[in-house]
């Protein structure tokens, strides 16, 4: 069992609050996007050219909106909307395209993104878009319980949801089915690494959605998993987490 790092440090407290992840293959489009995006108070603009390389900025950075182009290299939005909906479901996903619906049929809908959008698109109606996809009802938020205790409550509960747990570490994620935690995800660890650094975190913020769409990779039982976690701090000293 390999221990967790060390948490990394705070991010400054004049970040903004909220990630958009603009996925576009197009150079010249995903400038004018970056530019005309600009005027979003409250959000850093991230961006990749293909599904994978959004993929990887999702297993290193906390989004709060997804916008995706549906006709890109490598892995295209299709694609990409179905391993977010299933890995990460509390991200809203948005798509813009220049397919018309006779092309696309409205399958983006079908696979989990909220809304379709036509290009050209007009930038100050983007704005307003994403504004309101953020004001919309947000996920539950649990903050100041240690996140074993709220372990046990979903466990005693048998509630199937992911969890989105933020703490100076960064950002990890933990998927449940019944109570039980099945998946975990933090940078590039998966399964048993990433839930025990993730269980070392000290009264992180949570969010959740109660829906859990991955497959299970770990099989044991709660109080294990909480015992393991105990012992793994004990060995590293207060100084270490």
């Amino acid at each position: 069992m390999n221990p967790p790092t060390r948490p990394r440090a705070l991010p400054d407290a004049e970040a903004p609050a909220r990630t958009l992840l603009v996925v576009e293959d197009d150079r010249a489009t995903l400038s004018l996007y970056r530019a005309g995006l600009k005027s979003l108070q409250g959000f850093r603009i991230l961006s990749a050219s293909n599904g994978r390389e959004a993929l990887e900025v999702l297993r290193q950075e906390p989004v709060h909106v997804l916008i995706t182009d549906l006709d890109m290299p490598v892995m295209d939005g299709f694609n990409l909307i179905t391993k977010v909906r299933r890995l990460y479901p509390q991200i809203p996903v948005i798509v813009m395209t220049g397919l018309d619906e006779s092309q696309h049929l409205n399958t983006p809908l079908d696979l989990g993104a909220i809304r379709i959008l036509s290009k050209p698109l007009r930038l100050g109606f983007l704005v307003e878009v994403i504004r309101a996809t953020v004001q919309a009802e947000s996920p539950g938020v649990i903050r100041g319980l240690s996140l074993g205790s709220i372990l046990q409550l979903l466990a005693w509960e048998r509630k199937s949801c992911t969890l989105t747990v933020k703490s100076e570490a960064g950002m990890g994620l933990l998927y449940l089915s019944r109570g039980e935690v099945i998946h975990a995800a933090f940078r590039d660890q998966e399964g048993f690494p990433a839930v025990y650094e993730i269980l070392t975190w000290d009264r992180p913020d949570i969010e959740f959605v109660e829906t859990c769409r991955v497959e299970r990779t770990m099989d044991l039982p709660l109080t294990e998993l909480l015992l393991n976690v105990a012992m793994i701090t004990d060995s590293l000293g207060p100084e270490a987490l």
